[in-house]
């Protein structure tokens, strides 16, 4: 994206790895959260559709549970899942500066899928809350079921009806934009990886026919089945002491703590598999020690976490929840790692070509920069200069309104042409040497040049 590439400039070494912490840190916050919205919306929608099929309001209930839990409020959408995604783009932005590869257009196109997405979410997620108005509202009434369909205003009966297709539809786009969101996050991230190989990277039909985005995707989606069915469990009867009151039902208790264990271990079982694949996926030019250490304590953590998450269904031992859910986090950890290693081992060379620029351009920036300590350029333009040149009209020699724009700003350029003058205008007398010392023609040149910029 060329408006990308205006916004970025080289960075040394110390900011690179400044970004790489940015980065990973965004890296912590989006793709916990964002297992959680999308696998949430997903199941949510799932036993929403079910439930109002079979007219089953338990499952109602627990899909509007888990939108509430996992998804919470539109400002953490955005917060922990919109401006992190928005700050990777940028760090890869800034760390892939000027490579001609897809990756930061991919990863920008999923920022704004999920700000969309996001939107849905929400609307969702209010559809419940309204709905859970209307039916109090018609408990307060005191009216029998029958009654309802004649006593009840039309306008009443037609809202609850588009409100209804609202629910629906607003659950079914925020997943279809979240997929999206996914598919684009895992191109974008798997490309960055194939630093050999960037030029067969150039437009979104080559990223859907790379397996590496392929299994990524895949990854992302089981992840996201275990950190929500992990969020069910932790939300619902550990965090805070759970839902209020949900032990006094105890059929809800137990269907959600059910479905819940059930969700959060087959993902968990699942993980391993896709991240071995996800591992032998990896380029050549982008492993190293660190990768494969990263991997290992990746799978070593998703084991502990199936021991837990057995202790939880099999022996209903609810006190390792928490612990499998902060083991979860760990592992997601690890995993970021092992993919932020892959990505600095593979731009290792891109980044020290990046460095060198940046280093270039400070020379180059303090190559323009003059010190003018003790020396007033106006004085010195007062006492020699003004008695040949006016800056808005011709005396001896021409206005500097116009010679001056022609030297660019750059003060050294027009300070050695003071210190040298030649004949430029053959309408005027050539100018005499004036004498001055190398910081003085600094101070004069400085100040006419701030002068007809307007400074």
């Amino acid at each position: 994206m060329d408006f990308l590439d205006n916004l970025v400039i080289p960075a040394t070494t110390q900011h690179l790895n400044l970004l790489k912490i940015i980065l990973v840190m965004s890296m912590l916050i989006f793709i916990p959260f964002f297992g959680m919205i999308f696998g949430g919306t997903a199941f949510s929608v799932i036993f929403n559709a079910y439930g109002r099929k079979r007219k089953n309001p338990l499952f109602i209930r627990f899909a509007k549970d888990i939108i509430d839990k996992l998804a919470i409020n539109r400002f953490v959408g955005v917060g922990l899942g919109v401006i992190p995604l928005l700050a990777i783009t940028f760090c890869y932005a800034q760390l892939m500066f000027e490579v001609k590869v897809i990756s930061v257009s991919l990863l920008f196109v999923a920022t704004l899928f999920m700000a969309l997405a996001v939107n849905f979410v929400y609307s969702y997620q209010n559809t419940f809350q309204i709905e859970l108005l209307i039916e109090t509202f018609k408990d307060i009434t005191g009216l029998k079921k029958h009654e309802l369909e004649t006593k009840i205003p039309e306008d009443i009966v037609d809202y609850e009806f588009d409100l209804m297709n609202t629910n629906s539809n607003s659950g079914l786009y925020a997943f279809v934009l979240l997929v999206l969101t996914a598919v684009f996050f895992a191109g974008g991230t798997s490309i960055a990886l194939f630093s050999d190989n960037y030029e067969y990277f150039q437009n979104i039909a080559q990223m859907f026919l790379s397996g590496a985005t392929l299994l990524n995707f895949l990854f992302i989606v089981v992840l996201s089945i275990t950190v929500t069915g992990s969020s069910i469990l932790f939300f619902f009867f550990y965090w805070q002491g759970g839902i209020h009151d949900l032990d006094k039902d105890k059929e809800y208790y137990n269907f959600a703590k059910k479905i819940g264990g059930n969700i959060a271990f087959t993902g968990a079982a699942l993980l391993p598999i896709f991240l071995f694949f996800t591992f032998i996926m990896i380029p050549n030019v982008a492993l190293s020690g660190t990768v494969f250490t990263y991997t290992g304590l990746s799978f070593v953590s998703i084991l502990i976490l199936c021991n837990f998450l057995y202790a939880v269904i099999k022996n209903k031992d609810m006190k390792y929840i928490g612990a499998a859910f902060y083991v979860l986090i760990l592992s997601i950890g690890f995993t970021i790692m092992k993919n932020q290693s892959a990505f600095g081992t593979a731009s290792f060379k891109h980044l020290e070509a990046i460095n060198t620029a940046a280093v270039e351009l400070e020379k180059e920036k303090k190559s323009k920069t003059i010190s003018t300590a003790g020396v007033d350029g106006e004085e010195i333009f007062t006492r020699i200069c003004s008695a040949c040149h006016k800056f808005d009209a011709k005396l001896v020699g021409p206005p500097y309104n116009e010679t001056v724009p022609t030297f660019n700003g750059d003060v050294k350029k027009l300070s050695a042409w003071i210190q040298n003058p030649t004949k430029v205008f053959p309408d005027y007398p050539p100018m005499p040497n004036p004498g001055l010392k190398p910081k003085e023609a600094d101070a004069v040149a400085k100040y006419l040049i701030d002068k007809v910029g307007g400074k």
